[in-house]
């Protein structure tokens, strides 16, 4: 019983921590679930996601997509392992202007170095938006490192 308590205490910790980073933050997007190779994410569409057209930019879409497949995959990485997207593909479905988007990722493979997982994004009312399939790179302690600029 400990066990599965401590795996819960875990999930609400990445969850608070991703929830409360800048970028999520910026966005208004929010881990909801995560674990076994999926999760579940959300982002209230706010005026200031729309683009020129009155419509909300793909590039919010593409964000929540990212992170759905990313964090799908994450969930079944070692303690100390991270991960990072290297490619995503991502097919439109349809538009939205207001309301909630909602992104279901579910990872399809996870090998040693890399992972493959795939995402939809709904709107409230479960009509479909987009989809997309992420590869993400698996980085073990002491491998790799963020790049820094002129270094």
């Amino acid at each position: 019983m400990e066990r599965k308590d401590d795996l819960e205490d875990l999930k609400a910790t990445l969850i608070q921590a991703l929830n409360s980073s800048p970028y999520y933050r910026l966005l208004g997007m929010e881990v909801l679930e995560l674990g076994e190779g999926r999760s579940r994410l959300r982002i209230r569409v706010r005026q200031d996601h729309h683009n020129l057209y009155g419509i909300l930019h793909g590039g919010v879409i593409a964000s929540l997509l990212d992170s759905t497949c990313t964090i799908a995959l994450a969930s079944l990485l070692e303690v100390g392992e991270t991960a990072v997207t290297v490619d995503q593909r991502i097919n439109y479905i349809s538009n939205i202007s207001q309301g909630e988007l909602y992104g279901e990722g579910r990872a399809i493979h996870r090998g040693r170095f890399t992972g493959v997982s795939q995402g939809e994004v709904r709107d409230q009312e479960g009509k479909l938006v987009a989809v997309g399939m992420a590869t993400i790179f698996i980085i073990r302690p002491g491998e790799s490192g963020a790049r820094v600029p002129g270094k």
